[in-house]
């Protein structure tokens, strides 16, 4: 075992108190046999940690029982951080805005072990990450971020990206399994919801209805984060400004109000106002998308901009369900901490999806102005 500091690093991470191996393998492969390595976090997916060892790294393992296809998600992690690398070095930008992998001292871009865990290791950079409120300006300087991802692999090419999560953001699915589990969950756990089920059902008719209005199952597959919440971007500790945006393990081919969607919904959790629970306006909607649009640029069709006024109740219904789900299961997917938390976050959610829905208007008017200013 390899002792954990005491001393809590300068990143994105809470360090996490115990004793943890690191395979001798791994340990050569990147050159760490006498590196100082602490645990940062320890989930059902992914172990992470700080190796500093001549070179400062962030240390991962991704454990092979928690992902349905861990060379998939290398395979296209690697793909597109290298396209990257090509259009920085072709723009002679001097430093990186996303996950820069740090390969073996053999050259591979990572390791797999006989227990079938993947070992990978990143550049580590200084930075936050910001989970309180934050001023507009500082949301619209991640969402112009992801907006840069956005334009910076629009020419990607080459055969699409494997499609590692299949049905990611499927609503009917999500609303489907949500239903059955329902009606197999314990009469206690079917209680605390009941009183939701006739509720969602309309908001989802409602939702399905504007979706096929703006032509959501019509805008094309691209190149998506798929996972653009701001916990995922780094920020200036001094400016708070965005500086990197981190977790690539969920890119893959999708239309891009997969991440304008996501992004909105975060977002209203971050906003000014936001103290005790996500809160929606315009305002929010406005700085967020405007900036995404601004740093997506040529690269965003009119049709696929025209599709973001309806892109945020999508994504917060979806994940309402996910967590509402979770509260009827034994086991949960998703990591919330507290009493009742899968049960509080489904409701903030749903709730969430209903104001902005209710906002339509008001956002569509945005998101038509922003294409008429183009």
């Amino acid at each position: 075992c390899i002792q954990v500091g005491n001393d809590l690093p300068d990143d994105q991470y809470v360090l996490v108190e115990g004793d943890f191996s690191v395979p001798d393998a791994v340990l050569r492969a990147y050159g760490l046999a006498n590196a100082h390595i602490e645990l940062l976090s320890g989930g059902r997916t992914n172990r992470t940690m700080r190796a500093r060892a001549g070179s400062d790294l962030v240390l991962q393992q991704m454990l092979g029982i928690a992902h349905t296809d861990l060379l998939g998600i290398m395979e296209n992690l690697v793909r597109v951080t290298s396209h990257l690398d090509w259009g920085r070095r072709v723009a002679h930008e001097p430093d990186s805005w996303y996950p820069h992998l740090f390969p073996t001292q053999s050259g591979t871009p990572f390791i797999m072990t006989d227990e079938g865990d993947v070992w990978r290791a990143f550049i580590y950079r200084k930075g936050q990450i910001l989970r309180s409120t934050q001023p507009l300006a500082t949301l619209a300087s991640a969402a112009a971020l992801y907006g840069r991802f956005t334009a910076a692999t629009a020419d990607l090419g080459g055969p699409e990206l494997i499609e590692t999560a299949p049905g990611f953001h499927d609503l009917d699915r999500v609303f489907s399994g949500f239903l059955a589990d329902f009606d197999h969950a314990s009469g206690e756990r079917q209680a605390e919801i009941a009183s939701m089920v006739d509720g969602l059902h309309t908001l989802k008719t409602r939702l399905d209805d504007r979706c096929r209005a703006d032509g959501l199952g019509e805008s094309p597959d691209r190149v998506v984060h798929n996972d653009t919440k701001l916990s995922n971007v780094l920020f200036d500790r001094v400016q708070g400004r965005a500086t990197a945006v981190l977790d690539l393990d969920l890119v893959m081919m999708g239309p891009s109000w997969h991440d304008v969607g996501d992004l909105v919904r975060s977002a209203s959790w971050h906003a000014p106002a936001a103290a005790t629970g996500p809160t929606f306006s315009p305002d929010v909607f406005d700085a967020v998308v405007g900036a995404f649009v601004e740093a997506g640029s040529e690269t965003l069709t009119d049709h696929e901009i025209a599709t973001y006024a309806v892109a945020g109740p999508r994504l917060s219904l979806e994940l309402g369900l996910r967590y509402l789900n979770d509260h009827l299961r034994e086991e949960p997917r998703l990591m919330v901490r507290g009493h009742n938390g899968h049960l509080l976050r489904g409701h903030a959610n749903v709730k969430l999806a209903d104001e902005m829905l209710g906002a339509y208007d008001a956002l569509r008017l945005i998101v038509d102005g922003l294409v008429g200013s183009r």
